[in-house]
């Protein structure tokens, strides 16, 4: 797949996305079923690191770039997570991180992430399951032997930025890319509201 040729300098925010939705169920350890109309829905396991494609089609493109507010957010019960889980084809959530971090960059980079980073690839992810770019072994052999910025990468690979922006805002995402110049701040997240439990709630307030 192409890069899209967008300004380097442009970055994208995961909250505008589905990255921060995931990130939110993962670090509160949350069952959670994120859908959207016409792309197909996925349940992510926090607590398990796994997530599952839902039946009746699933469309990683327009599911990865929907924006936030066409995202439908429903907590599920441990019990009916279960349930669910027996017959679905469970996959690590850093897959979906990753396709999440790629499509949603169009070629950007992720907020908080910088062409002056200095980065180091924790291990190879899986390509022959994931979404990448004519170059990404390129990029990811070289960022997985050195520390390297991404600035200089791209002189010395000679890829255009888009390319270099869009597997480096997926690693990061997926958890593999360590950046050795600096700390990361990591964002605030708090747990999905369960909207079932604070309509039971209201109703019962509202017939006392």
């Amino acid at each position: 797949m192409a890069a899209d040729a967008t300004s380097k300098h442009e970055h994208f925010l995961p909250d505008d996305y589905v990255i921060t939705p995931i990130r939110r169920a993962i670090h509160n350890r949350q069952d959670v079923l994120l859908s959207v109309a016409g792309a197909g829905a996925a349940v992510v396991r926090g607590a398990h690191g796994e997530y599952f494609v839902e039946p009746g089609g699933f469309d990683p493109v327009k599911f990865c770039t929907a924006p936030t507010a066409q995202i439908r957010v429903a907590v599920l019960e441990t019990a009916e997570a279960d349930r669910r889980a027996d017959s679905r084809g469970r996959r690590n959530i850093d897959e979906l991180m990753w396709m999440a971090g790629f499509h949603a960059s169009g070629g950007r980079l992720m907020e908080g992430c910088n062409t002056y980073d200095v980065v180091q690839l924790q291990h190879w992810p899986n390509l022959t399951r994931l979404p990448h770019t004519p170059n990404t072994m390129r990029i990811v052999a070289m960022l997985t032997r050195h520390a390297t910025s991404i600035a200089l990468a791209h002189r010395l690979l000679k890829i255009e930025p888009a390319e270099l922006y869009r597997i480096y805002s997926a690693a990061r995402c997926a958890g593999i890319a360590r950046v050795v110049n600096g700390a990361v701040q990591e964002p605030v997240l708090k747990p999905h509201r369960n909207h079932t439990l604070l309509s039971q709630l209201m109703a019962k307030i509202s017939g006392l």
